[in-house]
């Protein structure tokens, strides 16, 4: 019982920590950065992921400023 509830934790870890590092490539982040906050924090994680600002959108902006 124990031993089915610590691959299912382990399992929801590495698939959050996939779907974070997904999203944080998209955003301009590394991969590893998402999966280690998705892997973390799990759901909470990935959201904050989604509500993070696009960093390559950003270093546009700052090139047009400069």
């Amino acid at each position: 019982m124990i031993n089915s509830f610590f691959l299912l934790t382990l399992a929801l870890g590495v698939a959050t920590g996939a779907l974070g590092g997904y999203i944080a490539e998209k955003k301009g982040r590394t991969q590893r950065f998402g999966f280690i906050i998705g892997f973390l924090f799990g759901l909470i994680g990935v959201l904050g992921l989604l509500l993070m600002a696009d960093k390559s959108k950003n270093d546009d902006l700052s090139d047009r400023l400069d």
